[in-house]
């Protein structure tokens, strides 16, 4: 008898264990690597006809990436304000800077005054009163649209299409073959304190390779298009704008540090948001048409 209480125990005891889940799967190699590309190849068309249409279809482009930009910094910079900056207001300010520039680029400096003194009005009549907040939302607007506004600046120079294009090929070359080179080669950090992972040496070759894509890029000009840069010019606008590029993915990386985020969105999936993709593009973009404006005259 004694030993039939016993089994009816154990099995009242097995009973009432609850089942354990079973352990999750890991992920599977190269899933993350599959989703980067799928990105890509959706995204990369899309880049490419807006580029290669112009007019409406780059102002398009512009006002995709200043009000997505726009609205990842507000809502990372948020977490560091006391009192948060307006998501609409934010957009709306981003978005008229870059319609201005489209009606006119000359007249962006204008817009941007403009938006700083409604910045510091919304902010004299707001409930609660933050120096703090217009000043980052200032900074977001000089930092974000007006630079992705200036893509429609290069559609008033001739053969402007051709500048755009050596914006993507220095940026994406320098962050692959710096991401690369440090990943092989690195030994010495480059920004320990901001981006722990980038190196010296993967500057360095983030920035061989992209002269040497702009002299690739200058050939392929020259032999298909009949359009030619000397190539000093194509040197010298391959080094600065390499050294931009990597000081714009620091900058991006020391503001997301700052506000304690990972990645400033996930519009595009792999990717992160617009600003983990485009944080060089913006740094890279105004070297590239100061190099225009002074050299267009060798394609005319």
């Amino acid at each position: 008898m004694a030993n039939q209480n016993k089994s009816n125990q154990k099995r009242r005891g097995r009973a009432d264990q609850k089942p354990q889940n079973p352990p999750e799967k890991p992920p599977k190699k190269g899933s993350g690597l599959a989703i980067r590309v799928i990105t890509a190849v959706v995204f990369v068309p899309i880049v490419f006809a807006c580029v290669y249409f112009g007019n409406w279809a780059l102002t398009g482009l512009a006002a995709f990436l200043a009000a997505v930009g726009i609205f990842e910094y507000t809502r990372a910079v948020n977490k560091r304000l006391e009192h948060p900056i307006n998501y609409v207001l934010a957009v709306l300010c981003a978005l008229f800077i870059v319609g201005v520039m489209k009606w006119h680029y000359e007249y962006a400096m204008a817009a941007l005054l403009a938006v700083l003194i409604i910045v510091f009005i919304a902010e004299i009549f707001a409930p609660y009163h933050d120096v703090k907040r217009p000043i980052a939302t200032v900074f977001g607007m000089v930092y974000i649209p007006l630079i992705f506004g200036l893509f429609q600046a290069f559609e008033a120079i001739p053969n402007g299409k051709v500048y755009i294009w050596m914006i993507f090929v220095i940026a994406f070359l320098t962050d692959t073959f710096a991401y690369f080179v440090g990943r092989f080669l690195g030994r010495h950090k480059l920004a320990p304190a901001i981006s722990p992972k980038k190196t010296i040496e993967g500057s360095i070759g983030g920035i061989v390779f992209a002269v040497a894509g702009m002299i690739a890029y200058g050939v392929v000009m020259e032999q298909v298009f009949h359009l030619s840069l000397p190539i000093v010019t194509l040197i010298i606008v391959g080094v600065l704008g390499s050294v931009a590029g990597q000081c714009g993915d620091l900058a991006a990386s020391m503001i997301k540090r700052h506000c304690d985020v990972k990645d400033f969105g996930k519009i595009l999936p792999g990717h992160g948001g617009v600003l983990d993709r485009f944080d060089s593009i913006l740094f890279v973009l105004p070297i590239v048409y100061v190099y225009a404006s002074f050299t267009f005259g060798y394609l005319v």
